[in-house]
């Protein structure tokens, strides 16, 4: 398949083993092979909860017809580098390629200063939910008939050719909900409502929870002798976030007295020991207040409830920097990772927030955030936090 591979343009070639950055564009993915050496710059920006979304910047000749080489490519009648051009790019490392984004070139910004040698091109790009943010539409769903969040998610992309991730959640469907602006804007607050991530990937969405069970990707090495591929790391393990959540309940009947629930975390474990466990012999509990939110239902509040407690369990949060070419893979966000070299209480399984990648002169680089919900090295999620809200319950 017809690609842009930076190599030779764009990384050093003393690199040991080094990462390329493979772009395709268009529909059918044509070849830029001459643009290729004036690729300056690629960063990109993935997230968990944020659309995954960065910029290109290459530089830019003037020929002696006038035009432009990048701005002006006239390889095909359209022009290379359009708006809504289709673009995937991708880390190749020689042996396998991998996946970073695959979406659209939302804007592009030609720059000439006063020194023609300076002039560039810059593109930025966004996943492939920037499809659902072109229309703005107004909408009730379940009027008629009961739809649950994963219905309605599948309504809306079916129009742009994605299709929802096998392992998506069903979400809520306990009253009729209004619409008022795009699919994206829509269906990130009911990935909020329900405490779901809405991560798109390759032509698929996931709309669901935080993904604790799966297969970790390749290890972080920390302090690793010849094996280190991790730069630096370093990690904030604070108190000041909840262990338990109350919300208020609406009324059963006119007049009675308001309910209230208590929610505390049910998410895996990544450790041997649940976070909310330090300070719960302080007497003092650690509790956060929900109230209503509009005509949400009872459903609606207690999900919300859940979903705020669940994050903020991940009360350990680290990052750091990875050598790209000498991780061999492209971490992701919504999935988990082992980290290894950091000790007994911070050593073991993360799960993955943020990750920055950035290809230059230097090479490339992953930057990354994770965070997890407990202490202790460990090689796979241990028992819900059920048990440890359960000996945690008679605090409340």
């Amino acid at each position: 398949m017809p690609s842009l591979s930076l190599v030779g343009g764009l990384l050093d070639q003393g690199f040991r083993s080094p990462a390329s950055c493979l772009i395709e564009i268009g529909p059918d993915r044509k070849n830029i092979d001459a643009i290729a050496p004036l690729v300056a710059t690629v960063d990109l920006q993935l997230s968990r909860d944020e659309a995954a979304a960065g910029t290109i910047v290459i530089e830019d000749r003037r020929s002696s017809d006038g035009k432009w080489v990048v701005a002006d490519s006239g390889l095909f009648s359209s022009g290379l580098f359009t708006r809504w051009a289709p673009i995937r790019i991708s880390a190749d490392f020689g042996t396998h390629k991998e996946v970073i984004l695959t979406g659209y070139v939302m804007k592009l910004t030609p720059e000439y200063p006063g020194n023609a040698a300076e002039a560039k091109l810059t593109l930025e790009v966004q996943d492939e939910g920037a499809a659902l943010g072109r229309e703005q539409m107004r909408r009730v769903w379940g009027e008629d008939q009961a739809m649950s969040d994963l219905e309605i998610l599948n309504e809306l992309v079916s129009v742009v050719d994605i299709s929802p991730d096998p392992l998506s959640g069903h979400g809520q469907s306990s009253r009729s909900l209004s619409q008022e602006g795009t699919p994206i804007q829509f269906l990130r607050e009911r990935a909020k409502a329900n405490g779901y991530e809405l991560i798109f990937r390759d032509g698929q969405v996931y709309f669901g929870p935080k993904r604790l069970d799966g297969e970790a990707q390749a290890p972080i090495l920390v302090y690793a002798g010849k094996d280190t591929n991790c730069r630096n790391f370093s990690m904030a393990d604070a108190a000041d976030s909840p262990d338990q959540v109350r919300a208020d309940l609406a009324p059963r009947e006119e007049g009675s007295t308001p309910e209230e629930i208590n929610v505390t975390p049910d998410e895996p474990l990544l450790g041997t020991t649940a976070a909310a466990a330090e300070g719960a012999d302080l007497g003092t509990p650690s509790v956060w207040r929900v109230g209503a939110e509009g005509d949400e239902t009872t459903e609606e509040r207690t999900a919300r409830a859940q979903a705020l407690v669940n994050e903020h369990a991940f009360k350990l949060r680290g990052s750091g920097e990875l050598d790209g070419s000498l991780y061999g893979h492209v971490l992701l966000p919504g999935g988990l990772v082992n980290i290894d070299g950091t000790g007994s209480r911070y050593g073991g399984l993360y799960y993955v927030d943020k990750v920055a990648h950035a290809f230059n002169t230097e090479g490339y680089t992953q930057t990354f955030e994770v965070m997890r919900n407990a202490t202790g090295e460990s090689g796979s999620p241990s028992s819900p936090l059920s048990a440890a809200s359960s000996a945690l319950s008679g605090l409340f």
